[in-house]
């Protein structure tokens, strides 16, 4: 499951990399499987690819999106600036399993990346894999949750003192 530095640098510069993105309307429940199945179809080609949940908007709306990416850093596929840098077109490079989740609650960056496993492993054992990622993806959108709470408090505090 190796890609050649060169390829990797390719797909990424171009943007030319699989991508799918799956709305989630406002209201409706985390569609965890309709992004699971998106991404082992995109799995099958074995080269850097994205699928995406973007619930309420996704990040651009001031939602949420939960991606799962091949990749062979822990960057999202749409940094091809800091990718370019990273990856030497000379080496050859193993793909892995990412998640990765955009919102402005989960970290100061918004932005949380998390290595799930190789292709290879989840190739052998989609199951176990998927069940650690969504396991994962409850956790950081219940975290989301409490830190937004946690925001609309402070900021309800904040305007009782300038009041």
């Amino acid at each position: 499951m190796e890609l050649s530095g060169e390829n990797i640098v390719d797909l990424v510069d171009n943007q030319s990399y699989q991508e799918k993105v799956i709305d989630n309307p406002e209201g409706k429940a985390v569609d965890l499987d309709g992004l699971f199945a998106a991404f082992a179809k995109l799995a099958e080609n074995e080269e850097p690819a994205r699928a995406a949940l973007a619930i309420d908007g996704g990040i651009e709306a001031g939602g949420t999106t939960l991606s799962m990416e091949l990749n062979v850093i822990n960057l999202p596929l749409r940094y091809k600036n800091q990718e370019k840098k990273l990856v030497y077109v000379d080496q050859a490079y193993e793909l892995n399993v990412y998640l990765v989740v955009d919102n402005a609650y989960v970290t100061k960056s918004a932005l949380k990346i998390e290595k799930l496993a190789s292709l290879s492993a989840y190739l052998d054992d989609p199951d176990s894999v998927l069940a650690k990622a969504a396991k994962r993806f409850a956790e950081l959108l219940d975290q989301i949750r409490e830190n937004q709470e946690e925001a609309v408090k402070e900021a309800d505090n904040e305007d009782s003192k300038n009041k």
